[in-house]
């Protein structure tokens, strides 16, 4: 019975595994009707993206014409919809209001209606179309809608947006953007509760009608927003009208637009004879800024519209209009609030030993002259979450101030904790260092550069208890593996540098060091030998720090780079790596820099060494021994404690 418990055990881990491994993966799917993508259908990719997914699925679509109704419903979130060429990427369908169902559907209805007659539908926040033709073919037979929207956060780039009556249907209280794209239609050819966006868009009328029919609600700022749009017709239209409220309050805006002659000199239409909402006109919001064109004269416009001041103008700013979002930037990846054990020394043993059966985990023992401390709280987190450090000193009563060093843990910027340093610290201790070992933010309670601000006020902690533990303020270090390197090269290259400071109504003493230790912590994330990011296919550690991907934030991922602020306050360095090339990315790049400001850096490569290579032996001793070397070095460092 117990083999069985056991075997069940190990299915289950291998199940939880298994799922965050697939969690892992950035899914990206081709759709082509020749058989060469993963999918011959756009429904069918649709369907394979994961549910209620943080990360970014990209749908790329081949050229050709698809005859389906599709559906990205409520579920399917951050889902990218790319078409080889607007004009030759189709997808296309013909329902329309009042046309029969093919079968009844869950309510019972036996007729289409103007809110199922859609070809794409769009449910789910955060979804991007771009480069595609969305067509409603069902002809003049009534609302026929070729794209609606019903979630938040919809970006339309570059697409071809065709029909006739009810072409564009933005539902619900969403926000949409629409830019440099082409939409035609004949009446209310775009309408809709939403706030939407529509820049540098063409906006063709193939009859005598009404352009837009905003259902814009009480509570809403904004509705329709046109910015350097054109507004042209074919020969048959002749007199159109910007727009005409489909209910109380509906707000459109015409700025900076070029407007063709068939544009109504009225302007607007208040839709008298709708018994439900009559006097629309009394609530609706309906104005124009700067507009040009034949259509665009001020004289003859209805009483009840708006040219806007220079001054109203400037309120329509897109981080105005979209409160919260700015299209093109893209929504950062949130902290899950959970625990990551993933990474740890032992789990790091049992991995590398297959690779290397002579290491032994390095003795932990503690040295008889050092005493601990711990968990002494430094700081509150951003995410109100308490942090904690452990001071390794030594018993004996120095003569003088001892110099320190602050350690910090590795693990992807998401595992791990500051036991992971207890065994260097130890040692280090017995040489007559005061060596601290801090947790901090990790990814998973607060996104960069918490993580930072926790570390400089761990330093600024450090010496405002100078004096209680001994510590001689000049002379501070600090020290990290892997994570934690390129966090103690990314404090020592901003040295004196208040933008990483965090809280800056936090008065004391300086967060600057004398010195860094880095043990295979990259300099550079965007860097032609870094790791981080490179495979399309998967979410790296840096990625859920930083809450982008590469391609979406590179200007972030270039601030978290060490190699981005080196200056002539940056301090000595010593770099200490396994022979994993990627785990020293920008190293020789950083140096050329510590060169020019004449700074002083050394490097220790061990050959044939993973990357876990300072938790075990036969390495431990060398890195506490080159370690040592370069604190002396640059530090002075007094004679070793008596009874190590």
């Amino acid at each position: 019975m117990s083999k069985k418990i056991g075997l069940l055990f190990a299915l289950l881990i291998l199940a939880v595994h298994s799922r965050a491994q697939v969690q892992a993966i950035e899914q990206q799917f081709t759709v082509a009707q020749d058989g060469s993508g993963d999918f011959k259908t756009i429904q069918e990719a649709v369907n394979a993206v994961r549910d209620h997914s943080q990360i970014r699925a990209t749908i790329r679509v081949k050229n050709g014409t698809y005859r389906e109704k599709v559906v990205i419903p409520a579920w399917k979130k951050n889902i990218t919809l790319i078409g080889e060429s607007a004009e030759r990427t189709i997808i296309t369908h013909n329902d329309y209001s009042g046309k029969d169902f093919p079968q009844r559907d869950f309510t019972g209805n036996a007729k289409f209606s103007t809110y199922t007659s859609y070809t794409l539908l769009v449910q789910a926040n955060d979804c991007t179309l771009q480069n595609l033709t969305i067509e409603n073919t069902a002809g003049r037979v009534g609302q026929a809608v070729a794209l609606a929207t019903e979630g938040d956060r919809i970006e339309v780039y570059n697409c071809r947006i065709l029909g006739n009556q009810d072409t564009l249907y933005t539902s619900k209280n969403g926000r949409n953007f629409y830019k440099d794209c082409f939409i035609n239609g004949t009446t209310d050819f775009i309408f809709g509760e939403a706030t939407a966006v529509f820049e540098h868009c063409t906006i063709q009328s193939l009859t005598n009608s009404y352009i837009t029919a905003a259902s814009t609600t009480r509570e809403q700022d904004f509705g329709y927003v046109f910015f350097n749009c054109r507004l042209i017709a074919n020969d048959e239209a002749t007199k159109v009208f910007l727009g005409r409220p489909w209910r109380p309050f509906a707000k459109t805006v015409f700025i900076d637009t070029e407007m063709g002659a068939h544009i109504a000199k009225e302007g607007w239409d208040p839709w008298k004879g709708d018994n439900m909402f009559p006097e629309k006109e009394k609530t609706a919001f309906y104005a124009e800024y700067n507009s040009t064109g034949p259509g665009a004269g001020r004289e003859g416009r209805v009483a009840w519209s708006k040219q806007l001041t220079a001054g109203e103008r400037e309120k329509y700013t897109l981080e105005n209009i979209f409160t919260g979002w700015l299209p093109g930037k893209k929504s950062r990846l949130e902290p899950t609030g959970g625990r990551d054990t993933s990474f740890s020394v032992r789990g790091s043993y049992r991995h590398e030993i297959a690779h290397h059966p002579n290491i032994r985990i390095a003795d932990a023992a503690l040295p008889s002259a050092v005493q601990v401390i711990r968990n002494l709280e430094y700081r509150v987190s951003a995410a109100g979450k308490p942090l904690a450090l452990d001071i390794y000193k030594p018993k004996k009563k120095a003569k003088a101030p001892c110099p320190a060093v602050l350690m910090i843990h590795g693990g992807g910027w998401r595992s791990g904790d500051r036991t992971h340093n207890a065994t260097l610290a130890r040692k280090l201790a017995a040489n007559g260092y005061i060596c601290i070992t801090a947790d901090y933010s990790l990814s998973t309670q607060a996104l960069y550069p918490a993580a930072v601000y926790d570390i400089k006020a761990a330093l600024r902690w450090i010496r405002t208890q100078s004096r209680v533990y001994g510590i001689d303020t000049t002379r501070v270090a600090v020290l990290g593996f892997s994570a934690g390197g390129e966090l103690a090269a990314f404090i020592g290259a901003t040295n004196g540098n208040v933008k990483f400071e965090g809280n800056t109504t936090e008065k004391g003493p300086s967060s600057d060091v004398q010195a860094v230790i880095d043990i295979d912590g990259i300099l550079a994330f965007i860097h032609p030998e870094s790791g981080e990011g490179n495979d399309s296919k998967s979410i790296s550690a840096a990625t859920y720090w930083f809450g982008y991907p590469k391609n979406e934030r590179p200007d972030l991922w270039n601030d978290a780079s060490p190699l981005t602020h080196v200056s002539a306050k940056t301090p000595p360095y010593l770099f200490v790596n396994s022979s994993v090339d990627r785990m020293h990315a920008g190293r020789e790049d950083f140096i050329q820099k510590l060169n020019a400001f004449g700074q002083y850096s050394e490097v220790k490569t061990f050959a044939d060494a993973p990357h876990t290579f300072m938790f075990f032996d036969p390495w431990f001793e060398p890195t506490l021994a080159t370690i040592s070397g370069f604190l002396k070095k640059v530090f002075a460092t007094p004679a070793v404690v008596s009874g190590k």
